[in-house]
């Protein structure tokens, strides 16, 4: 298992991001702070410079875990749901772009936001048979460059579907997909579970990609968040990909991402009897 950071070229104020700024910039930082994997939200890849994306990466031993790809429907509204032909395609188009980078380090893609919202279509059966046409031609995709989609499980304040982890599962179980499984984060969590653990533990290898951050989107450790529970259920199903910290920045980038790894990996001594980093 491998404790992620995240960070971005742009991001608003408000926004749960650790590291903000260039690449040349706040790679070095990562790793000087602790991190070997890094989860990049990214609003286009066609933005960026893949090629010295890698090489900043290969430069300072980080692993590139995972893309966050929630600023293009805040930006632009591209969404898989939509009633919209053309806005479904660009957002296809949009996490195509984001597979192209991802490929190389075989990284999951995050779907989160860009599934919509129930007013984005016509009505819900309209909506959800937009999400399964779009997702299956995303499952193909993902095959074609080698990497994984976290369908993000968002609570009922922030989602219209999907927003508690059984429901994901049976989602899952129900369609033929072969790189789609779930992305779970604690905050969601901790809105629409009941029990932490065995939510995790019912959904088993299902869980592809888990976002990481106390109940008040804070640094772990700052609220009161029970992570052995969440840590433990993890280890019961032998989940080993990344947890990514999808927190506030506040008081500071480095504060915040330094606390968020000394919380951690003392909760995972505890649960696992060994530091993961």
């Amino acid at each position: 298992m491998i404790i992620a950071t995240t960070g971005s070229l742009q991001a608003g104020p408000n926004a749960p991001i650790v590291y903000r700024g260039n690449y040349s910039d706040i790679f070095p930082l990562m790793r000087e702070d602790g991190y070997h994997g890094v989860e990049l939200h990214i609003r286009d890849s066609r933005e960026i410079d893949r090629g010295k994306l890698d090489e900043a990466l290969k430069r300072n031993q980080l692993t590139l875990t995972s893309i966050g790809t929630g600023a293009a429907y805040g930006l632009w509204h591209w969404n898989i749901g939509d009633h919209d032909p053309e806005i479904r395609k660009r957002a296809v188009e949009c996490l195509r772009n984001h597979m192209i980078t991802a490929s190389p380090h075989h990284s999951l893609i995050i779907l989160g936001s860009m599934q919509g919202r129930f007013c984005d279509a016509g009505s819900h059966e309209e909506f959800i048979y937009n999400i399964e046409e779009s997702l299956y031609q995303l499952d193909q995709l993902a095959e074609q460059y080698d990497v994984t989609i976290g369908y993000e499980i968002m609570n009922h304040y922030e989602s219209d579907f999907l927003f508690r982890i059984q429901d994901g599962v049976h989602f899952m179980e129900t369609h033929d997909f072969h790189r789609i499984g779930l992305h779970i984060d604690t905050v969601h969590m901790n809105i629409d579970e009941c029990d932490l653990g065995n939510a995790i533990r019912k959904a088993g290898s299902w869980i592809y990609h888990v976002h990481i951050a106390d109940n008040d989107r804070f640094y772990p450790g700052h609220g009161h968040m029970n992570f052995r529970e969440v840590l433990q259920g993890l280890k019961d199903i032998g989940y080993d990909g990344a947890l990514a910290l999808e927190t506030f920045y506040r008081p500071e980038s480095r504060v915040c991402a330094q606390k968020s790894l000394q919380y951690l990996n003392f909760v995972l001594e505890e649960v696992y009897g060994k530091n993961q980093e």
